[in-house]
């Protein structure tokens, strides 16, 4: 199920989310959702509704409590704390992104991009440097050649970075 950019909406101090964000919100499918509608749920828009007043209406659906006053300070306050929650979480997620724990997805593409256009570089190269130093040599001597070009290649392309933490103690060009 995607549920992209386009499935959320905030106004104000409102969050809506899409009839999809909510009923995976709710852990329901969207035909769940729409038969609550049909029995009382309140929707904000077409296609929207706000998660805090879909809450309200299952747990007084639930308790079979009435409309009074009391249920509904009870409701409230509940809601109250998973939206303190909510947004806790979501501070939690905005300082992880302040400390540099995640990466834009862009950033990430072009540094491989650019490792990988080094490494077909490099291979391509060898058709040129590598016939001079090869010609006439022994068996080991060839491979002796080969293992230090790979090794330099491997090395050019798992450079260390901020996309790629380095691992003490683990080389992954090592043979076992």
């Amino acid at each position: 199920m995607d549920l992209g950019k386009a499935n959320v909406r905030v106004e104000g101090d409102t969050i809506f989310l899409s009839t999809k964000r909510c009923a995976a919100f709710f852990g329901v499918t969207s035909k769940t959702l729409l038969e609550w509608r049909r029995a009382g749920c309140p929707q904000a828009d077409r296609g929207w509704w706000v998660p805090e007043e879909v809450y309200r209406w299952r747990v007084g659906l639930e308790s079979g409590a009435s409309e009074g006053e009391s249920n509904w300070q009870g409701v409230k306050l509940r809601a109250e704390a998973e939206y303190r929650a909510a947004k806790a979480a979501q501070e939690e997620i905005h300082l992880e992104v302040l400390r540099g724990k995640f990466i834009p997805s862009d950033q990430v593409k072009e540094a491989w991009a650019d490792r990988l256009t080094a490494c077909r570089v490099n291979m391509f190269s060898w058709i040129h440097t590598l016939p001079p130093f090869l010609e006439g040599l022994a068996r080991v001597e060839l491979e002796r050649v080969l293992e230090e070009e790979v090794r330099a290649l491997w090395e050019a392309y798992s450079q260390d970075g901020p996309f790629t933490p380095t691992v003490a103690g683990k080389d992954c060009g090592e043979r076992t």
